[in-house]
């Protein structure tokens, strides 16, 4: 890391930092300078706290880290977990080597409460009835990576991951009801519903359901656009944040916002297949 961004990601820590780096940003930009720059200068738009965690992550692991996910979308990602005001934990199905997971687990600490619950097979997605080839320059398999991603993020304690196919790990499942799920995992049009279907019913009122790459992946978009825009238990607000991000609220007057009876019925699993990361 240069000195620059050292400096830049101290300041930005502070609170008096926090404010002298957007007046100075946004001085800029008034004046022609910096325009065709977003990220990372973007992230001083949110709260202080916010911009504090992002910028503790931001030491450790580079904001433009890659590795499928560009920063925009992640920032964007980490601002709605930051700022949903909805309490409950947050499930990741399909992490990869855990960039998202690092962001989501940063939000959970700048808002003080919160676990992430990542779930994944680890062993690349199956969609097509095949294997994505990038996981094949990881061995065959993500875990490793993704223990490495975390322990460099510095994140772990706030991350459980749950080892197997997101249709039989919401079985395993023992956080409380969710504030944000992140789906991310089988981007065919049957995959992500049966995800939707599984999931959703542990959605907390009011809630935030975050379908990613709806835009590159067809079946996400004919999934969302046929079955959940126009769902009724749902709005579809915020909706399209920024390209192949699309979200989701479960109504709070939804009677079945919360499905009690489901959170039970895992109980008798929830210890199993979970893996603490430290």
């Amino acid at each position: 890391m240069s000195l620059a961004g050292r400096c830049y990601y101290a300041l930005g820590r502070t609170r008096i930092g926090h404010n002298l780096l957007r007046a100075v940003v946004a001085s800029l930009r008034r004046r022609g300078v910096m325009r065709a720059f977003h990220i990372p200068y973007d992230a001083l738009r949110m709260d202080h706290t916010a911009v504090r965690e992002l910028m503790r992550l931001w030491r450790r692991i580079h904001w433009d880290a890659g590795d499928m996910m560009p920063a925009e979308q992640l920032l964007a990602i980490y601002e709605l977990a930051v700022t949903w005001p909805v309490d409950g934990d947050v499930v990741e199905l399909g992490a990869w080597t855990g960039l998202t997971t690092s962001y989501l687990a940063a939000a959970c600490r700048a808002r003080g409460k919160g676990h992430v619950y990542a779930v994944d097979t680890f062993k690349g997605s199956h969609e097509a009835l095949d294997h994505y080839i990038s996981v094949e320059r990881f061995g065959g398999d993500t875990l490793s990576a993704f223990r490495q991603r975390i322990a460099a993020a510095g994140v772990g304690g706030q991350i459980d991951v749950l080892v197997g196919l997101t249709s039989e790990m919401v079985h395993a499942y023992r956080g409380v009801a969710i504030r944000v799920l992140f789906i991310d995992a089988d981007h065919s049009y049957e995959g992500v519903r049966r995800d939707f279907e599984l999931w959703s019913p542990l959605v907390a009122p009011g809630g935030l359901i975050i379908f990613h790459d709806y835009v590159g992946a067809p079946g996400v978009t004919k999934f969302v656009d046929a079955e959940v825009s126009s769902n009724g238990d749902y709005e579809s607000a915020p909706g399209h944040v920024v390209e192949n991000v699309f979200a989701v609220t479960k109504k709070t007057d939804n009677p079945r916002a919360v499905d009690r009876t489901a959170l039970r019925a895992l109980e008798p699993h929830r210890v199993q297949a979970t893996v603490r990361v430290s």
